[in-house]
């Protein structure tokens, strides 16, 4: 029971929109590149090897003290595997449209125009009929492709059919979608405590100096 509350509580809040906004943040983006230059930088017993010969080994001393760099390092591994599973695997209407209404707003007089009804309702129903049993539980509302508006309650059948997509999109593969969503926390957190304890000491360190 327990298990089940928390599963559904990670669910709800690893929705591909709720994800999009960290996904595509400039921080998780360039973390992709940080645990190369981590390893490259303070991790490589070959650039100690240089500074110690080419430095006397005076400048080791203000590189940042292991176990940072370590957390700094898992950290900013954690975030970029997030972020590789998010690219990857989040739908293109969640990267693209921040709502689904967004989306039908945007959408829906292209289709009009274009006369892609059809299609878009075409790949609807592709994409409802390939859902799981899990991604079906998370509907608040089947969708019946034999009614006229696709059981909705309007007769914009176009924004139907958008605002629909945009909703099975958002939370297809939940699974995936937890996992990707603990890697954002977990990386967040083993950043978040060296930099904390950076900033403490760094704000204590002149009140000492003024009492002392």
């Amino acid at each position: 029971m327990v298990f089940g509350r928390l599963v559904g509580w990670l669910e709800q809040r690893s929705r591909w929109n709720h994800l999009s906004s960290l996904g595509n943040s400039g921080l998780v983006k360039a973390s992709v590149l940080m645990p190369a230059v981590g390893y490259i930088l303070l991790l490589n017993d070959n650039v100690h090897q240089y500074l110690t010969i080419k430095y006397d080994g005076w400048l080791l001393h203000y590189l940042p003290s292991i176990w940072r760099v370590w957390l700094l390092f898992y950290g900013t591994f954690l975030l970029s595997i997030g972020s590789i599973l998010f690219s990857t695997f989040c739908p293109i209407e969640i990267k693209e449209y921040r709502s689904a209404l967004q989306m039908a707003d945007a959408e829906r007089e292209h289709v009009a125009r274009q006369y892609l009804a059809e299609q878009v309702r075409k790949n609807l129903k592709s994409l409802y009929d390939g859902l799981s049993k899990w991604e079906l539980s998370l509907l608040p509302m089947k969708i019946s492709f034999t009614h006229p508006t696709l059981g909705a309650k309007t007769s914009d059948l176009g924004s139907t059919m958008l605002i629909y997509t945009w909703n099975l999109q958002a939370n297809r593969w939940p699974l995936l979608r937890i996992i990707v969503l603990l890697l954002f926390w977990s990386g967040l957190t083993l950043l978040a405590v060296p930099a904390t304890i950076t900033l403490v000491q760094v704000t204590l360190l002149p009140v000492r100096h003024l009492f002392s």
